[in-house]
């Protein structure tokens, strides 16, 4: 067992090195998590972001990885000590991955392999004989997979929830929400500038701008923006789709036409912001929302009275998010798909539930239970728990059937 005076002497070692004597920053936190390690004090990334890098106490991990950046360095940095001034140590300094602590641990006679053994052995025809065996060993594998990976599917063709959008002729087209940005001429800067309003989500919105503003040159801006809604909603659901060997169309919400409501079998994945034209398709279902403040008003069905969901503005804390999942009827016997939430912990969340199969079967046996079958037209309100983007409680508010005209 290594003594603390062995320990010292090791340490002393280290910090002294060419690695770190250069390199104040690694030093000072090396030190830090010794002293931490040895008053056995229990380490986490807010403490460390606070005590050592001098971040606020509004620090939070998901938007910036300074520790763990630092930290990942830090370790690249004694790796190199160990390959050069440090290889004859007899113990070694360790940081595991996922924690913060440091030990020290015996080193066997090879533990570490010399540069110079990986020439020498890299020279040998042995070696060009291993890798050619390789690449005929992959090359192989990859020809025998290949015609699996083609029929590899996540989904059956007939599951309720979209077997029409798996068996039907239509193509299928996903509408990725993006955000509504104008321009204007900014007589102060002499330039155009690009403005997001959260009050103008549509062509009709920036009518109503233009206006009560007559003298300014207010115009759709070419760029689109799309948030974190939509973006983070489609990997699952084009996971789903092209394990059904389909192939869909991506459009902007904002390039909608009335037109194409007919062509296509639609998916919208995005915020509610950005539903656009698609907004009015929720006439076909009980509810209606509001921008600011965040609400989700529910006509109730056989009732004259309505009731009223709200969800906070977005913070970097624990949050909840409001999630409209609905399956409508379009104009022309086709299907339109909506997954539109508030924030952005929400819609991704439910594109997952919807395309996994364990989830996606909990929200079909609830169908099952109250209507006896998964209704071809349907819709969904949830409410999303989280943190920041993370989300970790998911509850199904409420589930009705929609009339298929």
């Amino acid at each position: 067992m290594i003594t603390p005076s062995i320990q010292k002497e090791y340490i002393n070692k280290i910090l002294n090195s060419k690695e770190f004597s250069s390199s104040k920053i690694y030093k000072s936190y090396l030190t830090y998590l010794l002293d931490a390690s040895k008053e056995g004090k229990e380490l986490k990334e807010t403490t460390i972001a606070l005590e050592v890098f001098g971040k606020h106490a509004g620090f939070n991990p998901a938007e910036d990885t300074i520790v763990r950046s630092h930290t990942y360095n830090l370790r690249k940095k004694l790796e190199t000590y160990y390959y050069s001034e440090g290889k004859e140590d007899k113990y070694k300094l360790e940081i595991p991955k996922g924690h913060y602590g440091v030990t020290f641990v015996p080193v066997s006679e090879n533990h570490f392999a010399s540069p110079n053994r990986f020439a020498t052995f890299t020279q040998n025809k042995y070696f060009f004989i291993l890798i050619s065996f390789l690449i005929l060993a992959i090359g192989f594998l990859w020809f025998r997979n290949r015609t699996r990976l083609h029929k590899y599917q996540i989904i059956d063709n007939n599951d309720p929830i979209w077997k029409d959008y798996l068996q039907s002729r239509l193509p299928v087209l996903i509408i990725v929400g993006d955000h509504f940005f104008f321009n204007d001429l900014n007589s102060r800067y002499d330039q155009v500038i690009a403005i997001r309003d959260g009050k103008v989500n549509s062509m009709e919105d920036l009518e109503e701008l233009r206006a009560r503003y007559p003298d300014r040159n207010l115009v759709p801006a070419s760029e689109p923006y799309f948030p974190y809604h939509s973006i983070w909603s489609l990997p699952p659901i084009l996971s789903l789709f092209y394990s059904a060997n389909q192939t869909p169309i991506l459009r902007k919400s904002s390039s909608l036409s009335p037109q194409m409501l007919d062509e296509y079998n639609m998916v919208f994945l995005g915020s509610i912001k950005t539903l656009y034209i698609l907004k009015h398709t929720l006439a076909k279902s009980h509810f209606r929302f509001e921008i600011s403040p965040h609400k989700i008003i529910y006509s109730q069905q056989d009732s004259t009275s309505d009731k009223l969901f709200e969800t906070s503005l977005h913070s970097p804390g624990p949050n909840d998010d409001l999630v409209l999942a609905m399956k409508l009827p379009g104009p022309k016997q086709n299907s339109i798909f909506i997954i539109a939430s508030f924030h952005s912990l929400g819609a991704p969340e439910i594109a997952a539930y919807l395309a996994e199969a364990d989830t996606r079967q909990h929200l079909e046996d609830l169908f099952r239970e109250k209507f006896n079958r998964v209704p071809k037209y349907f819709e969904v309100l949830f409410r999303v728990t989280g943190i920041d983007k993370t989300a970790y409680n998911t509850e199904v508010l409420i589930y009705n059937e929609l009339p298929a005209e």
